[in-house]
């Protein structure tokens, strides 16, 4: 179920970035737009303000040609030379900024042809003003119809003006078109993103509910079967336990010995329920811990002194080295963690070696480490012996008697503890299993006054 909504959450957000990675194709499409219509409006305005500076400084050179007719003040005509020079820059200028537009080009063309004959007449008519006088200037104006020109010029430039203006219409309409999409597509990938994750939180709270509605089937389930085996499984085991006593009468080598193997297979159905019951108990929260001040030196001798007869029957060496601290924890579920993994320690370890149970501070915490010297633990296996039913060998369940559930318990006890359980493990070396729990206080520990057994107990395979 974790991995379902692992999947839903996953899903989810590879929806929204896809969803948004289309937005955002959508959204920098459009922003180039408007960004390139902004440019042409500006571009409008450009030449609309280039095509004003035209027709102000043809006005300024006759106006300053007027000047020197009229009273023949050498200033007027430097200022029309001036003005005059000026307009070649001007129109390369307008050419230079419309060549996207033929027809502007066009009307460049006659206005260039118009403003090079208007000036023409204009250098002549000054010269005639030098030679001829005034009355002179005023007959060649009349003559050659300079006022004529002038008009034309400025309809040319009238004209250009009114179909720029109208293409700066056309692009102020398409700019606020880009703008209005622009914001259409922010406001499209907002409301997507909010419909993404909205959709990803219900198919999450709906995994969430499948899930409890399955947790709570499941903890049905495991207590119902538990229960209901449990019961027979008792009856048989005393009925066999009845029949293998002799009390019911005396059977052969033979009856006997199957006897032994169906007292065995049962005791082993009633640990593997006992377990389920536990862990399951444990795991739906349904229990909760008697979080006392206890000596963990003590709970370390306790949990020693009931894994000695089984250290003794395997041949190991069991040796303990007390710590007088006082921790935080429930002492009977710290001592089925403890017994648990000696247990296995003994278990998996060859007759004449040794398992260690020691502890240390590690601040704020008590730091509990059990160590064999048995075969060893794989690298990938590290993690999965913590699930339940996981075993580093399959065959383990039927040589060594294991259900598959004594760490996933101790691990759960240790997780309410507020604690951690780990391993380090190194092939054909051994194992140690370690966990903490929480000191009373920091400074509330005694280490061993001597590491050369003055302050250590073993019990070993000779102990009585």
């Amino acid at each position: 179920m974790k991995r379902t909504i692992e999947k839903t959450v996953l899903t989810g957000f590879i929806v929204l970035l896809g969803l948004l990675g289309i937005v955002g194709v959508i959204f920098r499409r459009t922003v180039v737009g408007l960004v390139e219509d902004s440019r042409w409006v500006s571009h409008s305005h450009e030449l609309i303000h280039l095509l004003d500076r035209l027709s102000f400084q043809i006005a300024q050179s006759e106006d300053a040609a007027r000047g020197y007719v009229i009273t023949q003040d050498a200033s007027f005509l430097t200022s029309y030379r001036q003005l005059r020079d000026g307009l070649p820059s001007l129109l390369a200028e307008l050419r230079r900024d419309t060549t996207d537009n033929s027809q502007e080009q066009q009307s460049i063309a006659r206005l260039q042809s118009v403003i090079e004959q208007r000036f023409a007449l204009l250098d002549q008519g000054l010269a005639v003003r030098q030679t001829q006088g005034i009355a002179g200037s005023v007959r060649f104006g009349q003559e050659h119809h300079t006022k004529e020109l002038s008009q034309q010029i400025a309809g040319e430039i009238q004209q250009m003006k009114d179909l720029e203006n109208r293409l700066l219409s056309e692009r102020d309409l398409r700019e606020n078109q880009s703008a209005r999409r622009a914001d259409a597509v922010v406001i499209a990938a907002v409301l997507l993103a909010m419909i993404a994750v909205a959709f990803s939180v219900i198919l999450v709270f709906r995994d969430l509910r499948r899930r409890q509605e399955v947790e709570r089937m499941k903890a049905e389930f495991v207590s119902i079967v538990s229960h209901e085996l449990r019961t027979p499984l008792t009856s048989i085991r005393g009925s066999l336990g009845l029949l293998g006593s002799g009390l019911l009468g005396a059977s052969s080598a033979k009856s006997g010995q199957m006897l032994e193997i169906a007292i065995r297979n049962t005791d082993r159905l009633i640990r593997l329920l006992n377990d389920v019951l536990e862990i399951e108990k444990l795991q739906s929260g349904k229990f909760r811990l008697r979080r006392v001040s206890c000596d963990a030196g003590e709970l370390m001798k306790q949990a020693a002194e009931e894994m000695s007869a089984l250290a003794h029957g395997q041949g190991v060496h069991l040796r303990v080295t007390p710590v007088s601290a006082r921790i935080v924890a429930d002492p009977d579920r710290l001592l089925q963690c403890l017994t648990n993994l000696l247990s296995n320690a003994i278990k998996f370890s060859d007759s004449g070696s040794e398992v260690r149970l020691t502890a240390r501070a590690v601040v704020p915490n008590l730091r509990f480490e059990v160590r064999d010297c048995g075969r060893g633990i794989p690298r990938e296996k590290l993690q999965s012996i913590f699930e339940p039913f996981q075993q580093v060998d399959t065959s383990d369940s039927r040589l060594r008697g294991g259900t598959g559930l004594g760490l996933p318990i101790c691990r759960e006890i240790v997780r309410q503890h507020g604690g951690t359980l780990g391993v380090d493990s190194e092939l054909e070396k051994g194992s140690a299993f370690h966990f903490t729990i929480p000191l009373v206080r920091q400074t509330d520990v005694a280490e061993p006054a001597n590491t050369d057994g003055a302050n250590v107990e073993t019990y070993s395979m000779d102990s009585d």
